[in-house]
């Protein structure tokens, strides 16, 4: 078997979202970032040229002889063809049968969900702009938010790093009001990375202080226990 098979089956487990009428943008990102890493999505976008198919004999034209070259395009096509079929629900199939190149494929389902992903896309900005920690922790909350962030990036959608933090900020609960406070009053931006490394120390600090009032209220005896506001050393630039 030869490296390039070899290759192509290895993509088969990187591949795991099955496109759905729901899923164009994740699917599309996920198919395009893999086989952009392997040099095949040109197959799909008809930048790898199919070479002619007979021999050219300067004599006597064209002969019934196929080209080698040909042959292998056509085999490779073949395989990018199995793939993108290997990715698809069963009612997206319906919209690659009868296509004889991976091209014709790719090309139809672009236009078939091409108006879903619109709706899909607009339905990601508002998740981005209006997701909340909730309970979930620093590092999970931003998961999602990167997650989201990624999507409408492979949609084409401009999102700054300033955006994705402040869209962070606003989803935070008052417990880091002075973090919002410090970062909002920077004169430039923070890296996302930086702000991420800041929200998880004022978290560590948070739960310890949590687990000392928790602590503490077993011997408090019913009295009052004054609202306290964590202190965070975040450090501007």
């Amino acid at each position: 078997m030869s490296d390039k098979s070899i290759r192509i089956e290895n993509l088969l487990g990187m591949l795991t979202v099955k496109l759905q009428d729901d899923n164009f943008v994740k699917w599309n990102y996920q198919f395009q970032s893999v086989l952009r890493g392997y040099d095949f999505l040109e197959f799909f976008t008809s930048e790898a040229l199919c070479p002619p198919k007979f021999v050219i004999d300067t004599e006597s034209g064209v002969t019934k002889e196929i080209i080698e070259a040909y042959k292998s395009w056509v085999q490779k096509d073949m395989a990018m063809l199995s793939l993108l079929i290997a990715t698809l629900s069963d009612d997206a199939m319906e919209y690659v049968i009868r296509c004889k190149t991976s091209h014709e494929a790719w090309k139809n389902l672009q236009e078939r969900y091409a108006s879903v992903s619109r709706a899909s896309i607009n339905q990601l900005k508002i998740d981005f702009h209006t997701i909340q920690k909730g309970s979930d922790s620093i590092d999970k909350y931003f998961l999602k938010l990167k997650s989201i962030h990624d999507q409408l990036l492979s949609a084409g959608e401009r999102i700054t790093d300033n955006d994705l933090v402040i869209t962070a900020l606003s989803g935070l609960p008052p417990e880091f009001d002075m973090v919002k406070t410090v970062v909002l009053a920077r004169e430039t931006s923070i890296p996302p990375k930086d702000f991420q490394a800041q929200l998880i120390g004022a978290e560590s600090v948070i739960e310890a202080r949590i687990n000392i009032l928790a602590s503490g209220c077993d011997v408090c005896s019913g009295r009052t226990i004054q609202r306290w506001q964590p202190k965070f050393e975040v450090f501007t630039r």
